[in-house]
Protein backbone atom coordinates (compact mmCIF):
# COMPACT_ATOMS: atom_id res chain seq x y z
CA UNK A 1 0.00 0.00 0.00
CA UNK A 2 1.32 3.43 -0.96
CA UNK A 3 0.37 6.54 1.02
CA UNK A 4 0.84 10.28 1.16
CA UNK A 5 -0.51 13.11 3.30
CA UNK A 6 -0.86 16.86 3.39
CA UNK A 7 -2.80 19.81 4.77
CA UNK A 8 -5.73 21.74 3.35
CA UNK A 9 -5.65 24.80 5.61
CA UNK A 10 -4.46 27.18 2.88
CA UNK A 11 -7.47 26.26 0.71
CA UNK A 12 -10.03 27.18 3.38
CA UNK A 13 -11.95 30.44 3.26
CA UNK A 14 -13.44 31.16 6.67
CA UNK A 15 -15.96 30.71 8.13
CA UNK A 16 -15.72 26.96 7.72
CA UNK A 17 -16.90 24.21 10.04
CA UNK A 18 -15.88 20.69 9.02
CA UNK A 19 -18.47 19.22 11.38
CA UNK A 20 -21.18 20.85 9.25
CA UNK A 21 -19.72 19.23 6.11
CA UNK A 22 -19.72 15.82 7.77
CA UNK A 23 -23.30 16.21 8.93
CA UNK A 24 -24.42 17.22 5.45
CA UNK A 25 -22.55 14.33 3.83
CA UNK A 26 -24.04 11.81 6.26
CA UNK A 27 -27.50 12.83 5.11
CA UNK A 28 -26.72 13.07 1.40
CA UNK A 29 -28.68 10.22 -0.20
CA UNK A 30 -26.95 9.94 -3.63
CA UNK A 31 -23.68 8.97 -1.89
CA UNK A 32 -25.27 6.83 0.80
CA UNK A 33 -22.98 4.05 2.00
CA UNK A 34 -20.05 5.18 -0.13
CA UNK A 35 -17.89 6.58 2.68
CA UNK A 36 -17.08 5.88 6.30
CA UNK A 37 -17.26 8.34 9.18
CA UNK A 38 -15.19 8.08 12.33
CA UNK A 39 -14.98 11.04 14.69
CA UNK A 40 -14.13 14.27 12.84
CA UNK A 41 -13.09 12.36 9.70
CA UNK A 42 -14.47 10.95 6.47
CA UNK A 43 -12.90 8.23 4.32
CA UNK A 44 -13.89 7.73 0.68
CA UNK A 45 -12.54 6.34 -2.62
CA UNK A 46 -12.37 8.14 -5.95
CA UNK A 47 -10.59 7.44 -9.23
CA UNK A 48 -7.94 9.59 -10.89
CA UNK A 49 -6.86 8.65 -14.43
CA UNK A 50 -7.89 5.06 -13.78
CA UNK A 51 -6.07 4.87 -10.44
CA UNK A 52 -8.15 4.14 -7.35
CA UNK A 53 -7.28 6.34 -4.39
CA UNK A 54 -8.82 6.26 -0.94
CA UNK A 55 -8.67 9.61 0.82
CA UNK A 56 -9.28 10.41 4.46
CA UNK A 57 -9.95 13.98 5.54
CA UNK A 58 -9.75 14.68 9.25
CA UNK A 59 -9.73 17.63 11.57
CA UNK A 60 -7.51 18.31 14.52
CA UNK A 61 -7.63 21.17 17.00
CA UNK A 62 -4.00 22.13 16.50
CA UNK A 63 -4.47 24.64 13.68
CA UNK A 64 -2.95 28.04 13.37
CA UNK A 65 -4.28 30.73 15.72
CA UNK A 66 -6.41 28.14 17.47
CA UNK A 67 -8.35 27.24 14.32
CA UNK A 68 -8.90 23.57 13.44
CA UNK A 69 -6.49 22.01 11.00
CA UNK A 70 -7.77 20.02 8.05
CA UNK A 71 -5.53 17.19 6.88
CA UNK A 72 -5.77 14.59 4.12
CA UNK A 73 -4.26 11.12 3.80
CA UNK A 74 -4.12 9.21 0.52
CA UNK A 75 -3.86 5.45 0.00
CA UNK A 76 -3.46 3.47 -3.22
CA UNK A 77 -2.19 0.12 -4.48
CA UNK A 78 -0.08 1.99 -7.06
CA UNK A 79 2.57 4.64 -6.28
CA UNK A 80 1.16 8.10 -5.64
CA UNK A 81 3.09 10.34 -7.98
CA UNK A 82 3.28 14.11 -7.80
CA UNK A 83 0.47 14.55 -10.34
CA UNK A 84 -1.95 12.21 -8.59
CA UNK A 85 -1.28 13.72 -5.16
CA UNK A 86 -1.69 17.30 -6.44
CA UNK A 87 -4.86 16.33 -8.32
CA UNK A 88 -6.29 14.65 -5.23
CA UNK A 89 -5.60 17.68 -3.01
CA UNK A 90 -7.35 19.93 -5.53
CA UNK A 91 -10.30 17.58 -5.92
CA UNK A 92 -10.78 17.19 -2.17
CA UNK A 93 -10.78 20.96 -1.70
CA UNK A 94 -13.32 21.31 -4.52
CA UNK A 95 -15.43 18.41 -3.22
CA UNK A 96 -15.72 20.21 0.13
CA UNK A 97 -16.03 23.69 -1.49
CA UNK A 98 -13.31 24.94 0.83
CA UNK A 99 -12.74 28.08 -1.27
CA UNK A 100 -16.31 29.40 -1.11
CA UNK A 101 -16.57 32.80 0.57
CA UNK A 102 -19.91 32.67 2.41
CA UNK A 103 -19.88 36.15 3.92
CA UNK A 104 -21.80 37.85 1.06
CA UNK A 105 -24.49 35.16 1.34
CA UNK A 106 -24.65 35.60 5.12
CA UNK A 107 -24.88 39.38 4.80
CA UNK A 108 -27.84 39.14 2.40
CA UNK A 109 -29.69 36.69 4.64
CA UNK A 110 -29.15 38.83 7.75
CA UNK A 111 -30.18 42.10 6.11
CA UNK A 112 -32.91 41.06 3.67
CA UNK A 113 -34.26 37.71 4.86
CA UNK A 114 -34.57 37.73 8.66
CA UNK A 115 -36.96 34.76 8.68
CA UNK A 116 -34.32 32.63 6.99
CA UNK A 117 -31.31 33.89 8.93
CA UNK A 118 -31.82 31.48 11.88
CA UNK A 119 -31.23 28.62 9.42
CA UNK A 120 -27.96 30.28 8.44
CA UNK A 121 -26.94 30.52 12.09
CA UNK A 122 -27.87 26.87 12.62
CA UNK A 123 -25.51 25.73 9.85
CA UNK A 124 -22.87 28.42 10.25
CA UNK A 125 -19.69 27.51 8.39
CA UNK A 126 -21.32 24.94 6.08
CA UNK A 127 -19.70 24.86 2.65
CA UNK A 128 -21.71 22.71 0.27
CA UNK A 129 -20.37 19.19 -0.30
CA UNK A 130 -20.44 18.42 -4.02
CA UNK A 131 -20.30 15.25 -6.08
CA UNK A 132 -16.68 14.14 -6.51
CA UNK A 133 -16.61 14.41 -10.31
CA UNK A 134 -18.48 15.78 -13.31
CA UNK A 135 -18.92 12.26 -14.69
CA UNK A 136 -20.44 10.90 -11.49
CA UNK A 137 -23.01 13.68 -11.09
CA UNK A 138 -23.88 13.54 -14.80
CA UNK A 139 -24.52 9.80 -14.54
CA UNK A 140 -26.57 10.30 -11.39
CA UNK A 141 -28.66 13.04 -13.01
CA UNK A 142 -29.54 10.61 -15.81
CA UNK A 143 -30.12 7.59 -13.57
CA UNK A 144 -32.62 9.35 -11.30
CA UNK A 145 -35.02 10.55 -13.97
CA UNK A 146 -38.46 9.05 -13.36
CA UNK A 147 -36.83 6.33 -11.26
CA UNK A 148 -37.16 5.84 -7.51
CA UNK A 149 -33.99 6.62 -5.58
CA UNK A 150 -33.40 3.05 -4.25
CA UNK A 151 -33.44 1.75 -7.83
CA UNK A 152 -31.15 4.55 -9.02
CA UNK A 153 -28.75 3.76 -6.17
CA UNK A 154 -28.77 0.09 -7.17
CA UNK A 155 -27.90 1.04 -10.75
CA UNK A 156 -25.14 3.37 -9.61
CA UNK A 157 -23.71 0.64 -7.39
CA UNK A 158 -23.86 -1.85 -10.26
CA UNK A 159 -22.00 0.56 -12.56
CA UNK A 160 -19.39 1.09 -9.85
CA UNK A 161 -18.81 -2.63 -9.33
CA UNK A 162 -18.79 -3.37 -13.06
CA UNK A 163 -16.54 -0.55 -14.27
CA UNK A 164 -14.98 0.94 -11.12
CA UNK A 165 -12.57 -0.48 -8.59
CA UNK A 166 -12.20 -1.03 -4.86
CA UNK A 167 -9.50 -0.78 -2.25
CA UNK A 168 -9.45 -2.32 1.21
CA UNK A 169 -8.21 -0.15 4.04
CA UNK A 170 -8.28 -0.99 7.75
CA UNK A 171 -10.54 -3.96 7.09
CA UNK A 172 -13.11 -1.95 5.09
CA UNK A 173 -13.68 -1.99 1.34
CA UNK A 174 -14.08 1.33 -0.45
CA UNK A 175 -15.51 1.44 -3.96
CA UNK A 176 -14.58 4.21 -6.41
CA UNK A 177 -17.06 5.28 -9.08
CA UNK A 178 -15.39 4.78 -12.49
CA UNK A 179 -13.78 7.73 -14.18
CA UNK A 180 -13.94 8.41 -17.90
CA UNK A 181 -10.86 6.27 -18.64
CA UNK A 182 -12.85 3.29 -17.34
CA UNK A 183 -16.28 4.13 -18.78
CA UNK A 184 -15.45 5.53 -22.21
CA UNK A 185 -15.12 2.09 -23.82
CA UNK A 186 -18.15 0.59 -22.09
CA UNK A 187 -20.39 -1.19 -24.57
CA UNK A 188 -24.13 -0.44 -24.56
CA UNK A 189 -24.89 -4.08 -23.73
CA UNK A 190 -22.52 -3.93 -20.74
CA UNK A 191 -24.23 -0.79 -19.45
CA UNK A 192 -27.64 -2.38 -20.00
CA UNK A 193 -26.55 -5.48 -18.12
CA UNK A 194 -25.49 -3.32 -15.17
CA UNK A 195 -28.46 -0.94 -15.08
CA UNK A 196 -31.18 -3.31 -16.35
CA UNK A 197 -32.85 -0.23 -17.77
CA UNK A 198 -33.04 0.52 -21.49
CA UNK A 199 -33.64 4.26 -21.09
CA UNK A 200 -30.74 4.63 -18.66
CA UNK A 201 -28.47 2.73 -21.03
CA UNK A 202 -29.35 4.98 -23.97
CA UNK A 203 -28.79 8.15 -21.98
CA UNK A 204 -25.53 7.01 -20.42
CA UNK A 205 -24.30 5.97 -23.87
CA UNK A 206 -25.13 9.45 -25.18
CA UNK A 207 -23.28 11.02 -22.25
CA UNK A 208 -20.15 8.94 -22.79
CA UNK A 209 -20.09 9.58 -26.53
CA UNK A 210 -19.99 13.36 -25.98
CA UNK A 211 -18.36 13.63 -22.55
CA UNK A 212 -15.04 15.01 -23.78
CA UNK A 213 -16.90 17.80 -25.59
CA UNK A 214 -18.50 19.01 -22.35
CA UNK A 215 -15.19 20.46 -21.11
CA UNK A 216 -15.40 20.80 -17.33
CA UNK A 217 -13.48 24.10 -17.26
CA UNK A 218 -15.88 25.58 -19.81
CA UNK A 219 -18.88 24.47 -17.74
CA UNK A 220 -17.36 26.08 -14.64
CA UNK A 221 -16.55 29.43 -16.22
CA UNK A 222 -18.76 30.04 -19.27
CA UNK A 223 -21.88 32.22 -19.07
CA UNK A 224 -24.58 30.18 -17.35
CA UNK A 225 -26.84 29.91 -20.39
CA UNK A 226 -23.99 28.68 -22.58
CA UNK A 227 -22.92 26.08 -20.01
CA UNK A 228 -26.54 24.94 -19.76
CA UNK A 229 -26.88 24.68 -23.54
CA UNK A 230 -23.75 22.54 -23.82
CA UNK A 231 -24.98 20.11 -21.18
CA UNK A 232 -28.34 19.86 -22.88
CA UNK A 233 -26.68 18.53 -26.01
CA UNK A 234 -26.57 15.23 -24.13
CA UNK A 235 -29.67 13.09 -24.62
CA UNK A 236 -31.73 13.15 -21.43
CA UNK A 237 -30.20 16.28 -19.89
CA UNK A 238 -32.85 18.99 -19.71
CA UNK A 239 -33.42 22.10 -17.61
CA UNK A 240 -33.51 20.40 -14.22
CA UNK A 241 -30.60 18.05 -14.88
CA UNK A 242 -28.35 20.77 -16.27
CA UNK A 243 -29.01 23.05 -13.28
CA UNK A 244 -28.41 20.13 -10.93
CA UNK A 245 -25.08 19.27 -12.55
CA UNK A 246 -23.86 22.87 -12.60
CA UNK A 247 -24.90 23.44 -9.00
CA UNK A 248 -24.18 20.22 -7.11
CA UNK A 249 -21.29 19.07 -9.27
CA UNK A 250 -19.51 22.23 -10.35
CA UNK A 251 -20.43 24.65 -7.58
CA UNK A 252 -22.37 27.15 -9.70
CA UNK A 253 -24.82 28.50 -7.14
CA UNK A 254 -26.13 31.48 -9.12
CA UNK A 255 -29.42 29.88 -10.10
CA UNK A 256 -31.98 28.12 -7.95
CA UNK A 257 -33.36 24.75 -8.96
CA UNK A 258 -37.11 24.06 -8.83
CA UNK A 259 -37.90 22.84 -5.32
CA UNK A 260 -40.61 20.26 -5.82
CA UNK A 261 -39.57 17.95 -3.00
CA UNK A 262 -42.10 17.75 -0.18
CA UNK A 263 -39.75 18.13 2.84
CA UNK A 264 -38.35 21.33 1.32
CA UNK A 265 -41.82 22.73 0.60
CA UNK A 266 -42.82 22.02 4.20
CA UNK A 267 -39.68 23.70 5.51
CA UNK A 268 -40.31 26.77 3.34
CA UNK A 269 -43.80 27.04 4.87
CA UNK A 270 -42.38 26.76 8.39
CA UNK A 271 -39.84 29.48 7.66
CA UNK A 272 -41.94 31.95 5.71
CA UNK A 273 -45.53 31.12 6.63
CA UNK A 274 -48.37 29.53 4.67
CA UNK A 275 -47.74 31.55 1.51
CA UNK A 276 -44.07 30.56 1.42
CA UNK A 277 -41.75 32.25 -1.07
CA UNK A 278 -41.45 31.84 -4.82
CA UNK A 279 -38.26 30.93 -6.65
CA UNK A 280 -38.36 34.32 -8.36
CA UNK A 281 -38.41 36.02 -4.96
CA UNK A 282 -35.47 33.94 -3.72
CA UNK A 283 -33.47 34.60 -6.89
CA UNK A 284 -34.25 38.32 -6.62
CA UNK A 285 -33.10 38.43 -2.99
CA UNK A 286 -29.96 36.31 -3.19
CA UNK A 287 -28.83 36.78 -6.79
CA UNK A 288 -25.75 34.70 -7.49
CA UNK A 289 -26.03 33.12 -4.00
CA UNK A 290 -29.48 31.62 -4.60
CA UNK A 291 -28.11 28.08 -4.68
CA UNK A 292 -26.61 28.43 -1.22
CA UNK A 293 -30.06 29.35 0.08
CA UNK A 294 -31.23 25.87 -0.98
CA UNK A 295 -28.13 24.21 0.53
CA UNK A 296 -28.94 25.72 3.90
CA UNK A 297 -32.61 24.85 3.48
CA UNK A 298 -31.60 21.22 2.83
CA UNK A 299 -29.23 21.25 5.79
CA UNK A 300 -32.05 22.38 8.10
CA UNK A 301 -34.19 19.38 7.08
CA UNK A 302 -31.32 17.04 7.94
CA UNK A 303 -31.24 18.43 11.48
CA UNK A 304 -34.97 18.05 12.17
Amino acid sequence: MHSASGELDDAIVEPFEFSQSLHFLRGFGPMSGEQEFEGPAVTKAIMVEGQTVVFRVSESKEGRAGKPKLRYELFSKEPLGTYVEATMATRIAFFLSLGDDLMPFYAIAKKEDPKFYPLVEGSWGLHQVKFPSLLEISCWALLTQRIQRPIALRMKRALTERFGDSLELDGKTYWAFPDYTRLRDAKPNDILEATRNQRAMLRLTSLLSSFEELDEEFLKTAPYDKATARLQNVKGIGDWSSQFILFRGLGRVEKLQPLNIRPLAETIQKVYGPDGKTLDEINSTYGKWSGYWSVYLWASTMKN
